[in-house]
């Protein structure tokens, strides 16, 4: 790779970035710790509320359904924070014909700067699995129906979601030339994955007879009832979502290609 080009790649990295992936860390590392502290704090009828509500046992898994919200948040969001100021925003401000006056095809300019924000969602997600797998250890002991392993690999399909979305969401940013239209989409495509558990948590009698559908659908909870299997699923979920992100992103850089700058 010539100098030039890595030092562009690096110019584009600092600018896509700024400090969002060391604060979404911090923020991320907090909440994991806190919720650890929160969670065996609260009334018991709080904690056995959710117990019943999402089919769970123990309060290391209570613990842990909380856990893996925080993580899908903090990595998808953090990443919109990125990809809002790469893409949304020189189109806002009209300067991306100008960014693209360089010498330099749009796909070198799109993953320059899309790639840093990938890969730093990325971080946080894993080490914010990883940090969660600590906080959970002193709460799981023999009998326990969950694992150390199986919340660090619950994590990584959380955080491989979220990468996941974020390439999908590349998509529609390089199109729009708003802020808030842009946060609007973020928002429209990270809810659906967590619509099926919401749905367990407040109409259960909508999955009577459809448990099959229910294990399937209710991300989280189906990660601490299949806590055994979880390094499998782990295994698949980072090959469909390094399969899928490289789809979209080849999409992206198609759609981009096309697109009119003003």
């Amino acid at each position: 790779m010539p100098a030039t080009l890595r030092r562009y790649r690096l110019i584009e990295a600092r600018h896509a970035l700024g400090g969002v992936p060391l604060v979404a860390l911090l923020v991320g590392i907090v909440v994991v710790f806190f919720t650890a502290a929160l969670i065996p704090r609260l009334p018991a009828g709080v904690n056995a509320f959710m117990e019943r509500a999402f089919l769970i046992r123990g309060l290391d898994a209570v613990i842990l359904v909380n856990e893996y919200t925080g993580i899908y948040m903090l990595a998808f969001f953090g990443g919109v924070a990125g990809l809002m100021r790469a893409l949304v925003e020189p189109r806002e401000n009209r300067s991306l014909e100008m960014l693209l006056s360089k010498p330099i095809s749009r796909r070198a300019f799109l993953m320059a700067r899309v790639g840093p924000v990938l890969f730093s969602s990325a971080v946080v997600g894993v080490m914010m699995s990883l940090f969660t797998g600590l906080a959970v250890r002193p709460f799981v002991g023999e009998g326990s129906s969950v694992s150390v392993a199986g919340a660090i690999g619950s994590g990584l399909i959380f955080t491989a979601l979220a990468v996941l979305l974020l390439c999908v969401l590349v998509i529609p940013l390089l199109l729009v030339r708003d802020a808030f239209q842009g946060l609007l989409i973020a928002f429209l495509l990270w809810m659906p994955p967590m619509i099926p558990t919401v749905v367990l948590l407040y109409r259960p009698d909508l999955y009577e007879g459809r448990e099959r559908l229910r294990d399937l659908v209710a991300l989280g909870p189906n990660l601490l009832w299949f806590d055994a299997s979880v390094p499998l699923f782990t295994a698949i979920a980072l090959a469909v979502a390094f399969v899928g992100s490289w789809v979209a992103l080849a999409l992206g850089t198609r759609v981009f290609e096309r697109a009119e700058l003003r």
